[in-house]
């Protein structure tokens, strides 16, 4: 394909759904004694669920896939997380979040040049792209006759694929030492 060809799906992978489920992933995952390990939980959780969307801001300027969807966008998220909130953990669980966000769209099926994403930026400009097709890239051609089938499809098979990892670490955390899951 040519980068003047379009192709059918051409959008981001995988959909804000998967990405939130990956910020959601860190943050119960690095609950080491349940999930209210770091801090007032909903709150903290929902820095994270945004810290795994938050990448994608670079529709806004056409630039998808590059500096914002890199392992040093991420340290980036992370620090401005500890200046605010003085917390290591939740700088820790935001960085992790946004490099979940860099880690899906390097396993999913990009297909609009430059496929891959700029994941070690500010060391390098060069994209990565695993070719490993975990997730299928979201149309935003609405226009197009499977244009919903097809979605559909996508963010299905992101809650299949997450959904049980993220419902596992909340029952595990939620069931160690007595915590309840996202109670402060």
């Amino acid at each position: 394909m040519t980068g003047s060809e379009e192709s059918a799906y051409g959008g981001p992978v995988p959909s804000p759904l998967g990405h939130a489920l990956g910020g959601l992933i860190v943050a119960w995952g690095l609950a080491p004694n349940g999930v209210r390990r770091l801090g007032p939980a909903p709150l903290n959780v929902l820095i994270c669920i945004v810290a795994g969307v938050l990448p994608d801001v670079d529709f806004a300027w056409g630039g998808h896939n590059q500096q914002t969807h890199s392992m040093g966008a991420a340290v980036m998220a992370g620090g401005i997380v500890f200046a605010v909130s003085r917390s290591p953990r939740l700088a820790v669980a935001a960085a992790l979040s946004w490099a979940s966000h860099v880690l899906f769209d390097w396993l999913g099926s990009d297909d609009t040049p430059p496929l891959g994403v700029m994941a070690l930026w500010p060391i390098s400009s060069e994209f990565y792209f695993a070719h490993a097709y975990f997730f299928q890239a979201i149309s935003r051609r609405y226009w197009l006759d499977n244009f919903i089938p097809h979605n559909t499809w996508a963010v299905a098979k992101e809650a299949a694929l997450l959904g049980p990892l993220a419902a596992l670490l909340l029952w595990w955390k939620s069931r160690r030492k007595g915590n309840r899951p996202i109670v402060n």
